[in-house]
């Protein structure tokens, strides 16, 4: 469980960037979730708890770049299988600003919703479940 222990220099983690952090329970202290945030920390955990996640939360990395946060967390999730964690057969989105290039790369890709673009879609479907 080495890729499971928390970022030692808690200096690192009051700004924005590329998170992968844990969630236990309060008592068991059992890992109940696995999660990744671009936000700062604090603030995606207080989402959390007034969301009906009251967990005890931890950094447990710091990527540089959203491919290797998305990469880890799937990784975690596959190996411990979180009671809380709902998509665990693929990976997460990362839900930042598309470039036009991006978009445009986008258009006819049957692995992408055809209308926003922006959500993968099950295999013989134009749209996500937004957009229908």
């Amino acid at each position: 469980m080495d890729d499971l222990i928390c970022v030692k220099n808690k200096n690192l983690i009051f700004s924005k960037g590329f998170y992968v952090y844990k969630g236990l329970d309060k008592k068991t202290k059992e890992l109940l979730y696995i999660g990744t945030t671009i936000q700062v920390p604090n603030d995606r955990f207080r989402w959390h708890r007034n969301n009906g996640k009251d967990l005890l939360f931890d950094v447990i990395k710091i990527c540089d770049n959203g491919n290797d946060m998305l990469n880890c967390e799937f990784q975690l999730i596959q190996k411990y299988k979180p009671k809380l964690n709902k998509i665990t057969h693929r990976k997460q989105n990362l839900n930042v600003l598309l470039s036009d290039n991006e978009l445009e790369s986008r258009k006819g890709n049957p692995y992408w919703c055809q209308k926003c673009l922006k959500r993968h879609v099950n295999a013989g479907y134009m749209y996500c479940y937004n957009c229908s």
